[in-house]
């Protein structure tokens, strides 16, 4: 598997594995109350507007035989707790015909080494309690969970009022 860094010319490619990715959030429950809602036009700023600001997100895009079938954002964050910079994998996903071949495996270890380089203290994300196979994957992988709330609120903003 390549793993890189996205690219302006990636946004069809991310758009696309993002709706499949939302897709399968929601799947067993509406966690994501504008799911399904968001035009291509809205996935395609907030792909462009990331890559402005590689200091707040990074993404990554993996690929097989030419193939997109995953990709990653990590936001870094400073953690008082962590005495440090620290990662906050925001996303993580691989298509269904890829997973169980070792993908999300190599993308960890590829984050973790990246984390190492840069200089990050920790490596932190969220999981749904209802997605088994993520709690076997992160534990497999040495993660340890900590039970908190996570609490979402989505704000009507007014860019002009700033």
């Amino acid at each position: 598997m390549n793993i890189r860094l996205c690219c302006p010319e990636d946004t069809e490619k991310w758009i696309v594995l993002n709706k499949e990715f939302m897709i399968y959030e929601i799947s067993d429950e509406d966690l994501w109350d504008h799911a399904g809602k968001v035009p291509d036009s809205v996935f395609e700023y907030v792909f462009n507007d990331a890559l402005k600001n590689p200091d707040l997100i990074t993404m990554f895009i993996f690929e097989e035989d030419g193939e997109s079938i995953g990709f990653a954002s990590i936001m870094t964050i400073y953690s008082i707790w962590a005495h440090g910079k620290s990662i906050l994998l925001d996303d993580l996903f691989i298509t269904e015909s890829y997973r169980g071949m070792g993908h999300g495996k190599t993308a960890m270890k590829y984050i973790e080494d990246y984390a190492r380089k840069k200089g990050y203290k920790r490596l932190e994300f969220l999981s749904k309690p209802s997605n088994e196979g993520s709690k076997m994957f992160y534990k497999a992988l040495g993660y340890k969970c900590n039970d908190y709330y996570f609490y979402v609120k989505y704000l009507d903003t007014d860019s002009e009022s700033f």
